[in-house]
């Protein structure tokens, strides 16, 4: 690749966050603990009869992120559709006041909050444009990133998402195996979206840790050396003491991407920087 990166940088890492759930489910506890994972959901729930809430942690990520000099993308969600389905449990409104305030929060702070199109937004315009319009009002300006829940896609997406004013996907990806599309950087589709295709999701991590550990970090090097774009997925539920491993490697990781010259922009960011060097 021959890209100019901003200021000199070697490469780009976006750091990004789908927001699926704020708060823990009881079913969650039994699955995890079912899982072999006893002791940590003990100690989780023992927090939350305290009334410290595991997986309302944005607060602790904001503080990581910025000691770091770094600002990511909050993907949040509006899933309305009811299901006797896991897909549909615990989640959550995103006009509740709570939800409301945190998105105001990161917004203000000078992160980006982007649209988690809803599990069936793919195949629905409609719906996604209302989720979207839903979260512009909450911010009062224009959402322009865009992330479908569960990856859902097919031969329309893009075309509902450009249809909605959106301009920047990130959907392509994979919950299985860590993926190297963003080698070769950015691609437009012949809808006009810019799709930043995800490298590494949190989800692989939990398949094999130590395996996809040692895959991502090859993978950083070799997108440091080609100068391309990393775009790491991880749910902002897994990045609290419940998860250590992954959290800790979460910080690591950012701190290695640093020290070898990444620039580090918001999705909003980096496809701004690419719409400026196209039309410069």
């Amino acid at each position: 690749m021959n890209i100019k990166w901003k200021d000199g940088r070697k490469f780009a890492l976006c750091l990004t966050h789908d927001v699926d759930r704020i708060k823990k489910q009881w079913y969650h506890y039994i699955y995890y603990g079912l899982k072999g994972d006893l002791i940590n959901q003990k100690k989780s729930l023992f927090k939350r009869c305290k009334g410290i809430e595991p997986y309302n942690n944005f607060k602790d990520i904001m503080e990581l992120e910025e000691s770091l000099g770094v600002r990511s993308t909050f993907f949040f969600m509006d899933e309305k559709h009811k299901e006797l389905d896991l897909n549909f449990w615990g989640r959550y409104k995103m006009d509740t006041p709570a939800v409301v305030e945190q998105i105001k929060e990161l917004d203000r702070n000078g992160w980006e909050v982007g649209l988690h199109g809803s599990y069936y937004s793919f195949q629905d315009e409609e719906m996604l444009k209302s989720e979207k319009k839903l979260l512009e009002s909450i911010l009062m300006h224009d959402v322009v990133s865009v992330r479908q829940h569960h990856l859902n896609w097919n031969k329309n997406t893009w075309s509902y998402q450009k249809k909605c004013g959106l301009k920047y996907d990130s959907t392509v990806g994979s919950t299985k195996a860590v993926m190297r599309d963003g080698l070769q950087g950015p691609y437009y589709t012949k809808e006009g979206m810019l799709e930043f295709p995800i490298s590494v999701m949190d989800k692989v991590f939990h398949r094999n840790f130590n395996e996809t550990r040692s895959q991502t970090l090859l993978l950083l090097e070799e997108t440091c050396k080609r100068g391309g774009i990393f775009v790491l997925d991880f749910h902002q539920c897994y990045l609290q003491e419940e998860y250590n491993p992954v959290l800790i490697f979460y910080k690591q990781f950012i701190k290695e991407a640093i020290s070898m010259g990444a620039w580090i922009p918001t999705m909003k960011e980096l496809g701004t920087f690419f719409e400026e060097d196209k039309n410069g």
